[in-house]
């Protein structure tokens, strides 16, 4: 059975910076390996220090339509089209849907004396389960203001300097970071600067925040594909997060120099919601927008020489390991 954690994702590379530019570049690309995988995620617990083994909703789904033919056939015809996210967002919204909450909760071990609303009976519907809020207590913020919080509950990468200007050579085509940001005079700005990779669970809270205190400019929508981002389809499907409808924010930061936020959709994930007022000064861990069913993906850019990621994440990443995180906990601080 082969375990599917990052350092057997890009053939056990070493712990070196190299290494983590190839990481960072087969993980936002999907390189395809040539071995046969089973779907075996594991990952670090940041509060324990040790691997788990991560519950995949809709396993056999998944193995369906990224390793057989007929499976793949279906994702590009079908499944990767605005349609099909459209009307299962549709149907989840309904309260037919609301069957599907308790087993749900069971099945993926949901702690829900966090959730504002405790009782799976006050949802509406699956969509509004899944939109759920939080206590305002259920996640402390990182208080010092020179430090960079995780936006979303998830399994991180970080990556402290990035290619330039180009994140993969494959087969003699490149996957510039202008793919992902659709915007060349930006992808200059961040051009071997630091970024991270959170990517959220159907299982986790899908609310995502401001890593920073700052003001973010208006997000700018990126229509593309719903790939999934579960890692197994990105081992098989080229450029999922220069593919799939993602969108992007600027935010002039209080402490360091301008970032960005890229939040990437997925399959199933009806929409990216947007709830901040652009323009306006925003407080780390204030709410930023949503994600609507489904698993998604939240990236972090820095410029070079802005931060330093902590040093357990960055080994967790160089030992090919996601780490799992709670909204809010420091990830980063600014280097001054």
């Amino acid at each position: 059975m082969l375990s599917l954690n990052l350092k057997k994702l890009v053939n056990g590379e070493g712990a070196n910076i190299e290494a983590g530019k190839k990481q960072f570049a087969e993980l936002l690309t999907g390189q395809k390996m040539k071995r046969r995988w089973e779907l075996v995620i594991e990952y670090i617990d940041r509060r324990t220090g040790k691997a788990e083994v991560e519950v995949i909703e809709g396993k056999e789904m998944l193995r369906w339509a990224y390793e057989t033919n007929s499976g793949r056939l279906f994702m590009n015809l079908i499944g990767k089209n605005k349609g099909l996210s459209l009307l299962y967002g549709a149907f989840c919204k309904s309260f037919l849907t609301k069957g599907k909450i308790k087993p749900f909760i069971k099945r993926m071990n949901i702690d829900m004396s966090e959730a504002l609303l405790e009782n799976p009976e006050e949802y509406a519907s699956f969509n509004d389960f899944f939109t759920r809020h939080l206590k305002p207590d259920s996640r402390m913020i990182h208080i010092d203001p020179k430090s960079v919080v995780s936006p979303a509950d998830g399994r991180i990468l970080v990556y402290q300097s990035i290619e330039k200007d180009r994140l993969i050579q494959v087969k003699g085509k490149s996957s510039p970071l202008s793919s992902i940001l659709n915007n060349h005079e930006l992808s200059e700005y961040f051009s071997g600067g630091s970024a991270a990779v959170i990517r959220l669970a159907p299982s986790d809270y899908h609310r995502f925040h401001f890593p920073v205190n700052g003001i973010p400019q208006k997000a700018q929508l990126i229509n593309g594909d719903y790939y999934s981002v579960n890692p197994c389809a990105l081992k098989t499907v080229e450029h999922i997060y220069c593919r799939n409808k993602r969108m992007t924010t600027l935010i002039d930061t209080f402490e360091m120099d301008k970032m960005a936020m890229v939040e990437v959709g997925a399959t199933m994930v009806g929409s990216i919601v947007q709830t901040y007022y652009p323009g306006a000064p925003a407080s780390k861990g204030a709410e930023k927008g949503y994600f609507q069913l489904g698993g998604s993906t939240v990236i972090l850019l820095f410029r070079s020489g802005s931060i330093k990621w902590h040093s357990d994440l960055i080994e967790n990443t160089n030992n090919g390991y996601e780490t799992l995180v709670k909204m809010g906990e420091a990830v980063a601080g600014a280097i001054t």
